[in-house]
Formats: structure tokens, sequence, C-alpha cells
């Protein structure tokens, strides 16, 4: 838990604006809200939807209104993965990527560049989208880990 508060900071310091032409994190956490996910504001442009104990942040953020998607995987160690691994999944996943980060904690981000706008209903799709990404990624290294 104390590591999902670290999060919140720090993903509420790198998305600084809530500017989209369409929804807004308030919208985003009504939308899932109603799906029954539990949501929580980090940021005034960041929630958080909860999804089997996996926390997603989901921020809104500049002008054009782009939607980023960020999950923190605590149960793989950095020790668990090469960069070689890491690199293939990205060649292999087009829509989002895993990465260590500057502390070595394991990520997977997915980007929508929205122009113009999004809709609910293109976030709540994107979700399920990004949860089959992480999803993916557990399966493939836990398809290494027993190799």
């Amino acid at each position: 838990m104390k590591k999902l508060l670290a999060i919140f900071l720090s993903v509420g310091l790198v998305f600084t604006s809530s500017n989209a032409f369409a929804i807004t994190p308030d919208d985003i956490k009504t939308a899932m809200d109603s799906k029954g996910y539990t949501v929580v504001n980090v940021s005034e442009n960041t929630v958080a939807v909860m999804y089997r104990g996996l926390a997603v942040m989901i921020a809104v953020d500049g002008k054009d209104g782009d939607v980023t998607y960020l999950a923190y995987l605590d149960d793989i160690s950095s020790d668990m993965l090469s960069y070689d691994f890491l690199n293939r999944y990205n060649n292999d996943v087009k829509f989002g990527r895993a990465f260590l980060d500057r502390q070595g904690d394991l990520a997977i981000q997915m980007d929508r560049n929205s122009s113009g706008g999004v809709t609910l209903q293109n976030v709540e799709s994107d979700f399920m989208v990004f949860i089959s990404l992480v999803r993916k990624f557990v399966n493939d290294v836990q398809s290494q880990v027993s190799a």
C-alpha cells in the first residue's frame, strides 16, 4: 500500500493539466464507478482504477486530451526480466510498453493520442485493452520463468 501511495504521488507530479476536450478525470471516475470498479482520485488529472488488485492510473493530459494508462507490477521483480525480454515484448506489443523505472520497478504504460478529444467509451475500451496488455506481459513472464 505504501508503494501505491508513492505511485499516486509520483504520477500526480508527471501529469499536471486536465484540458481534455471531451472528458475529465471526474467523468472517467463516474463511468468506471458505474461499471463496478473502485476508483480513487489521485490528482487533479489522474484517477486510479482498481482491477483485481492492480491499480491502473488513468491520466488526462494536455490540451489535446491525451490519455495515459499506467500500472506497476509489484509481483514481478526486475531480476525476473532481462532487457532482451522487455525489448521483445515492446517490439511485439504495439499499443503499450513495459519498462523499469528509475527505482527498478516494473511498469506498463499505454497512451492514446486523443487529438480533438476522447469519449468515455474510448476510455472504457482502452482500459480493457490495457488490462489485456498487462495479462499478456504477466503470462509471458510466467512462461519465461517456468521454462
